[in-house]
């Protein structure tokens, strides 16, 4: 009977273990719950076997826990629960041919430092160089870049 206490313990310590590194990573009570089970399966192969067979089990712990790992990680199983998805948006486009540096606008929002402002008919996103722009004050580019302008007051 007590051999098979022995093999239940190391079984549920494994499966805790991988439950934390595979699905629950950073909890750590997983892994805490399963070295502990591992390490009284351990102790109680010593304490009832005697010194041999604790070493033995010590040995089958070690190995299966880096079989069950290798197997774990190299199974199409966590394919299917991986995510998968992909980010298909983009940031603000605009025509970077219509907006000059020295340009004039307008805020159309607060720019707390970002905001939307308005600039020759184009609506977007701008930071300001100086503090905060309140709403409808006009504004200067200052510089353009890919996906935001630089203005000021």
């Amino acid at each position: 009977m007590t051999i098979f206490i022995i093999i239940f313990l190391i079984l549920i310590g494994i499966s805790l273990i991988l439950l934390e590194f595979l699905v629950l990573p950073g909890t750590i009570i997983a892994a805490v719950g399963g070295f502990l089970l591992l390490g009284s399966g351990i102790y109680l192969s010593y304490s009832s076997y005697g010194i041999i067979y604790g070493h033995i089990s010590v040995a089958a712990v070690l190995i299966s826990l880096i079989i069950s790992f290798i197997i774990v990680l190299r199974s199409k199983t966590w394919k299917k629960i991986m995510l998968k998805t992909e980010i298909t948006g983009v940031t603000n486009t605009y025509e970077k041919e219509k907006i000059n540096v020295g340009d004039k606008g307008i805020t159309i929002s607060r720019l707390a430092p970002m905001g939307k402002v308005e600039v020759n008919g184009v609506v977007v996103e701008a930071k300001s160089i100086n503090d905060f722009i309140d709403q409808n004050k006009e504004i200067t580019v200052v510089k353009v870049e890919q996906d935001k302008l630089i203005v000021k007051i």
